[in-house]
């Protein structure tokens, strides 16, 4: 057999796939990260980030065991069990080694639960629109390159991989693009590491929503879904797609810059009482940004769901959190209606004043009944606290569907390897990252944390490529 080109090739130069290769490179795998952007400092969901790490949102550092039923509870137990282990047991060995490399880290408190967390370093100044420049992600990937090149590894830009080179069932590399010329490079093994499908509309048609021209894409458009398509072509087996990691937006974030990923309007949705254009309550709020983000994505017109809430919530509740609505909203190009009564705030939003009554009745007579659970849907006891709307002057706030990272993906096994649907690995073929799923997701909209899925998930790819590929370079 011809020696392959590479050991190694990670595809995308995100935290996942510049973890993978940086930790190979370690192991003395001659490796190589193609990405496909061509600047610098390529405009990525790992650059921006807002950098809180976390399981579940429970501290990473935590005993695995506690780290499992973090995980089991939040996804309900949809997760896979060998990834729920795997992800719980990587999580403390791959901070100490991101921080063995030079990331830095600070503690920080989560909003959710006010927990610790780490948070990489230097933070993000927690203000409306991007804010990134030299910030703990754009730091992170400069770290993890020069990490990967000082232990020999590659990394090329404006190289686009489009395909992987099969023979038979196994992967022996990638087909890329690079200065308009194709060609094929080999390598013993391919991570897949590009990211989810966020910024694909075909791909979120019919599975994240019906409308995705009237969802807002909270993230940067580099994740298109190549990688899930690559393996799906490859005989990979897919998880469902319909979920993603989000957060409720302005409206007017769809067009205006300033108005995304923060601030967002998950402090004030949980408070107050989420509509739709019909002014009928949709959604239980108690279950948190994310879900409620998901349910807006799935209504029949996405643009149409309303936060309704009076003043009193507004200013009080309005002003908490990281990048708080209250007074980043209005601070950068948003509106908030505001009315005496309701009927008053219905005209505005050019809805029906006795729907938009009636419900707002039904919701405040059961809150101080303390029968929240009996609405349909229920107002659940949840993460958040729920507050009577029965006290003017009113107030509404348009939403859209901020998605930031889908969650379903290519099925992976707890060494990541890639499997195909009878449940046997992919020879050669590994994910990592955002494109993977069966970790998040299910009737929960369970997030576990989209930085501890990219690092470890390449982490543990990396680990098990090094301990598998043989003298002479080829898988085992």
């Amino acid at each position: 057999m011809v020696k392959p080109a590479y050991d190694l090739i990670a595809v995308g130069g995100g935290f996942a796939g510049l973890t993978a290769a940086a930790r190979a490179a370690e192991d003395r795998l001659k490796v190589l990260v193609l990405e496909r952007d061509t600047e610098d400092r390529y405009f990525c969901n790992s650059r921006i980030t807002s950098g809180v790490f976390h399981v579940a949102s429970n501290d990473v550092r935590l005993p695995a065991a506690e780290l499992i039923e973090a995980i089991e509870v939040e996804t309900a137990g949809y997760a896979k069990p060998e990834l729920v282990r795997a992800i719980a047991e990587a999580a403390s060995p791959t901070v100490e080694w991101l921080r063995s490399i030079g990331v830095k880290f600070v503690q920080g408190v989560g909003y959710v639960n006010k927990r610790q967390h780490l948070v990489l370093a230097p933070p993000r100044r927690m203000h409306a629109g991007l804010d990134w420049e030299g910030r703990g992600g754009d730091f992170t990937l400069r770290t993890l390159e020069a990490h990967l090149e000082n232990r020999g590894g590659e990394f090329r830009r404006g190289a686009e991989v489009t395909g992987l080179v099969m023979d038979g069932v196994t992967c022996r590399g990638v087909t890329v693009t690079e200065n308009g010329a194709e060609r094929k490079i080999t390598a013993s093994v391919v991570v897949l590491a590009d990211g989810g499908f966020q910024a694909n509309s075909s791909m979120l048609q019919g599975s994240v929503t019906a409308a995705p021209e009237r969802v807002c894409l909270r993230a940067t458009p580099s994740a298109t879904g190549d990688g899930i398509r690559m393996a799906q072509q490859a005989g990979a087996a897919l998880t469902e797609l319909g979920d993603f990691y989000g957060h409720l937006l302005a409206d007017k974030a769809m067009t205006v810059d300033a108005l995304w990923p923060y601030p967002n309007m998950d402090i004030i949705a949980v408070a107050g009482v989420m509509v739709d254009g019909n002014g009928k309550r949709f959604v239980d709020e108690s279950r948190g940004g994310v879900y409620l983000s998901n349910a807006v994505a799935k209504l029949e017109d996405p643009l149409s769901a309303v936060v309704i809430m009076n003043r009193k919530i507004w200013e009080q509740v309005g002003i908490e959190g990281i990048a708080p609505p209250n007074p980043l909203l209005l601070d950068h190009g948003g509106t908030l209606l505001e009315a005496p009564d309701l009927g008053g705030l219905a005209t505005q939003l050019n809805m029906s004043a006795s729907a938009l009554r009636a419900t707002i009745a039904e919701y405040n007579e059961a809150y101080h009944g303390g029968h929240l659970m009996t609405l349909d849907p229920v107002r659940g006891a949840g993460r958040h606290e729920a507050y009577p709307v029965d006290i003017g002057p009113y107030c509404a706030v348009r939403v859209s569907a901020g998605v930031t990272n889908t969650m379903g993906g290519i099925d992976i096994d707890a060494n990541c390897r890639v499997l195909k649907p009878d449940g046997r690995a992919i020879p050669g073929l590994y994910a990592a990252g955002s494109s993977t799923g069966g970790l998040e997701g299910g009737p929960n909209v369970g997030y576990v944390g989209g930085l501890i899925k990219a690092f470890a998930f390449g982490f543990i790819a990396a680990g098990h490529a090094a301990a598998n590929i043989d003298g002479n370079r080829s898988l085992k």
